[in-house]
């Protein structure tokens, strides 16, 4: 075959690639968001989005704030709406994965830019979280900003990247506070580079005046929020695997809600890891790989003195430098695929490749598919009957259905579970989601007359069942 040829059909193929690639990640993102509310989603709407700017600005308590209004906005133009609420995360997404393939492609080479887009595809958590109506793709958006303007202000010196850099900090702090950290750290490193330490300072003090005067209302809210017991500590020593083992596998091994226990189980995949990521050539330079690694390192530090809970998707954002290391560091490997040294590397990129991409085939079609909590579709059975039908339910969150009921409900103790459910004189439904609820036995379910409406989710335990159960005789 001739150079010529050879050179055509590597275009074809990238061109073929980033096809496949870029329709599986529209697809997975933009396709079916219309399912029912999950609780986050619902917290954030019942709680924020329908009480007004007063409240996601000055309130007691804060949730991804810079969201919260834009849904605000969106509901006073289109009304509450599960697809409109949810394209506030999916775009901003999908043009965050798209501003680091672009620029990888151009500085690093095609192959670095197609493995970013892989990984941002496939990745399960991003799966989960970012078709969601909460803030996560905004800051996942901001944070490819910061790093790729970074990054190129300190290739090329140029004034506008610092700007660009400076707003999309703020755009991602705005969101979700612990994103400041890493901007911060990322704009330090910055510092390093002579040319820019004038506009990068003076940035860096107009972006924290804005973020001090946009949280000052709760600043307090801000600490305390990392005391919520939800998730686990970050521990010595596994502070020193936390950027893989608390941020990096949870991210490509499960959807969100998932935490790893820091261990020496997990430590042949940390150093799996960290041997991808050390072959990047970006870490080859001082300045690019702190701009990479200081973020990641400064934001583990602080959460780690601060005794503060994290769970996987509170960090999603930081996912951009380290799917930008492993890209970078993979397509490096794979290059130097014939030579000796890199066999066993290769042959490990390409099972970890082939089995991240076979978990996307399976889990795909559920994330998209169904909902995350059946919700909306346990009550609509409830409303569908006439006359009206007390709806009794038994759940670790009642409230979700009767967000969507907005009719009271009797929210179900397990002590109370058999005898409210077959003591009734009238038919009622029992609405039951079992997720970390213990089972109860209810042996009025096995009456003649008793209708089930068995409802899949693909999380939280993976159904909702609502049963029309007739009176005792």
């Amino acid at each position: 075959m001739t150079a010529h040829a050879s050179a055509r059909v590597t275009r074809l193929s990238t061109v073929a690639a980033y096809v496949v690639l870029g329709a599986a990640l529209v697809w997975s993102r933009l396709a079916e968001l219309g399912h029912s509310f999950w609780t986050d989603e619902i917290l954030m709407v019942s709680q924020y989005v329908r009480k007004g700017p007063h409240q996601i600005l000055a309130g007691p308590t804060l949730n991804h704030e810079l969201y919260a209004l834009l849904a605000w906005a969106t509901k006073a133009v289109v009304g509450e709406s599960e697809i409109a609420f949810r394209l506030w995360s999916v775009l901003p997404f999908i043009a965050g994965v798209v501003i680091v393939t672009w620029w990888l492609h151009a500085r690093l080479g095609a192959l670095s830019g197609l493995l970013f887009l892989f990984l941002a595809t496939v990745s399960p958590e991003l799966l989960d979280i970012t078709r969601q109506a909460r803030g996560y793709g905004i800051a996942f958006l901001a944070m490819s900003v910061v790093v790729v303007s970074a990054l190129e202000a300190g290739r090329s010196r140029r004034t506008d990247m610092v700007v660009a850099f400076c707003v999309s900090g703020v755009v991602g702090t705005w969101t979700l506070p612990q994103a400041g950290i890493a901007f911060l750290a990322t704009g330090c490193a910055l510092l390093a580079v002579r040319e820019l330490r004038r506009p990068v300072a003076v940035g860096l003090i107009l972006a924290a005046a804005a973020i001090i005067a946009w949280y000052a209302p709760h600043l307090g809210a801000v600490r305390s929020s990392s005391q919520i017991e939800d998730g686990v500590k970050i521990g010595f020593p596994w502070v020193l695997t936390a950027p893989i083992d608390q941020i990096l596998l949870p991210a490509l091994l499960w959807i969100d809600g998932t935490v790893i226990v820091a261990g020496v189980v997990w430590l042949p995949l940390v150093l799996l890891a960290a041997i991808v990521a050390a072959s990047s050539p970006l870490l080859r330079s001082r300045i690019s790989a702190w701009i990479l690694c200081a973020g990641i390192l400064a934001t583990v530090a602080v959460l780690w003195i601060g005794q503060a809970y994290i769970i996987p998707r509170y960090l999603s954002y930081l996912l951009v430098p380290l799917f930008v290391l492993m890209a970078t560091g993979a397509a490096s490997i794979l290059a130097r695929a014939a030579k000796r040294d890199a066999v066993l590397r290769t042959v490990a990129c390409l099972i970890v490749l082939g089995a991240l991409a076979f978990r996307f085939v399976l889990l795909a079609p559920d994330v998209v598919g169904l909902p995350r909590e059946a919700n909306r579709d346990a009550a609509e059975v409830v409303l569908s009957r006439e006359p009206p039908t007390p709806a009794l339910v038994y759940a670790r969150n009642p409230q979700n259905v009767g967000f969507y009921l907005n009719r009271p409900f009797v929210d179900l103790r397990q002590r109370d579970v058999r005898r409210i459910v077959c003591g009734q004189p009238a038919p009622v439904f029992y609405v039951v989601q079992p997720f970390t609820l213990a089972a109860v036995d209810v042996p009025c379910l096995n009456r003649p007359g008793v209708q089930d409406s068995h409802i899949r989710q693909y999380a939280r335990g993976g159904e909702t069942d609502v049963w029309l159960v007739p009176p005792s005789s």
